[in-house]
């Protein structure tokens, strides 16, 4: 089988890696003083730290709930009817439980929480952000100054979200205060009960009403930070991936984009199991997977050995047609995303289909089509900018007819710094020198 069928790239010296020069540096300048503030907020906030919840008021045991001795009627004084009486003691205990579960909520420590993770979001952000960038991470340009105006929002916020907090602290331990000796002297009696659970109803929509308020201040700039945290988080486990292989390595201007787990199935559903990484000039794939090599009683493993090995390697401009498909799944649910594309020519393979386990084939196909038609440079950050025009000029100084056969071709994808004509072979390069 040829290399052409199988997709394996044989084996090459390593790319270059970036050259780490900043030629935006205004940008470059803005992201490490981001990462600093954070730094230097974080001092402050280490000498200032948000105040904490209020220590729980003890709570003084309730004695045994007392039964009001009731003279009885005239002329109905019975063994029987004292014995029908209902014991409501286990009623006064269950209200006096409530109370207690109502005072631990009265201390409001959900939003103490809330809010200190909000001070840790924006601390730990910007440094994850810039190691990003640091290694090689050039798109979401926005997420810098998203960081930065979300900073100075919880700067204007954050003193008036403490100051309503501790008010409404205050105002229900005073509420809390006057009830208690109601409960905790309770009587077991029907209208003594009936006032308890009026009283813990109207505590705890006290309750709720504050965390609903309080809530609202800060909700807006929680929510826009989780929604940051997701794609660091996301963006971070790509350039790991990228970084466990000893095949792949980013060249100058290239920034990856996606990285997944995935099954590429050659043969129906069955394939090599590895990582498909997307970047905006290359397609790769790299099988990692682990095989037994021997078996204890032709059923356990004994020995095993780690493969990890790149088997696609192809321009993004050599993809000709992609597909996102939902394929499997029962009533609608657990549906395999897989992605299927066609290549050019010149492409190592001539067709592929991936099975993307944790993320969806129809995002790669938009990120593939956003690569060809330079949608993608438009989001990419300061400092990375001059490298990806310069790319482009590149692109753009290749010969239109082949210099040697003058057939017409089909200009290169960024990125490509020679290719072979496929009439007569000729490497054709740039008109003019690259830099």
């Amino acid at each position: 089988m040829s290399d052409k069928e199988t997709g394996k790239v044989p084996p090459k010296p390593p790319a270059s890696q970036p050259s780490g020069t900043i030629k935006d540096t205004a940008s470059a300048l803005k992201a490490s003083q981001l990462a600093a503030r954070a730094r230097q907020k974080q001092q402050e906030r280490q000498k200032a730290p948000m105040p904490q919840p209020p220590a729980r008021r003890p709570v003084t045991p309730a004695p045994a709930p007392a039964t009001p001795a009731t003279p009885p009627a005239a002329g109905k004084v019975t063994a029987g009817a004292a014995a029908a009486a209902p014991d409501l003691t286990p009623r006064v205990r269950q209200i006096q439980q409530q109370f207690t579960t109502l005072e631990g909520q009265a201390q409001l420590s959900d939003l103490y929480t809330a809010i200190g993770n909000i001070d840790k979001q924006l601390l730990d952000f910007p440094n994850t952000l810039e190691a990003l960038r640091q290694g090689g991470y050039a798109h979401s340009g926005a997420l810098e100054g998203q960081l930065e105006q979300l900073d100075s929002r919880w700067d204007e916020a954050r003193p008036r979200i403490e100051a309503t907090l501790r008010d409404h602290v205050q105002r229900i331990d005073r509420e809390m205060a006057q009830v208690q000796p109601q409960i905790i002297g309770m009587q077991a009696t029907e209208s003594a009960i009936r006032l308890g659970e009026t009283l813990l109803n109207g505590l705890s929509r006290r309750i709720e009403a504050a965390n609903t308020a309080v809530r609202g201040l800060y909700s807006p700039i929680s929510t826009e930070l989780d929604k940051i945290g997701w794609q660091l988080q996301r963006l971070s486990k790509m350039m790991a991936l990228i970084a466990a292989s000893p095949h792949i390595h980013l060249q100058k201007g290239e920034g990856p984009l996606a990285a997944v787990e995935a099954v590429w199935q050659r043969d129906g559903e069955k394939g090599p199991k590895g990582v498909l990484v997307l970047t905006d000039q290359r397609l790769l794939f790299e099988e990692r997977d682990e095989v037994v090599t021997k078996r204890r009683f032709g059923i356990f493993k004994a020995e095993s050995q780690k493969i990890q090995e790149l088997h696609l390697e192809t321009a993004v401009g050599e993809v000709h047609f992609t597909e996102a498909k939902k394929e499997g799944g029962f009533l609608g649910m657990g549906k395999d995303d897989i992605l299927e594309m066609t290549f050019a020519a010149t492409a190592p393979v001539s067709r592929a289909r991936f099975h993307l386990q944790g993320q969806k084939s129809a995002d790669w196909a938009g990120l593939i089509k956003k690569i060809q038609n330079g949608e993608v440079d438009a989001d990419r950050a300061g400092r990375y900018v001059a490298e990806a025009q310069a790319l482009a000029e590149t692109a753009a100084s290749f010969p239109t007819n082949c210099p040697n056969c003058f057939a017409a071709i089909e200009p290169p994808g960024r990125g490509i710094l020679s290719f072979a004509c496929e009439f007569c072979g000729t490497i054709i390069t740039p008109q003019k020198a690259t830099g």
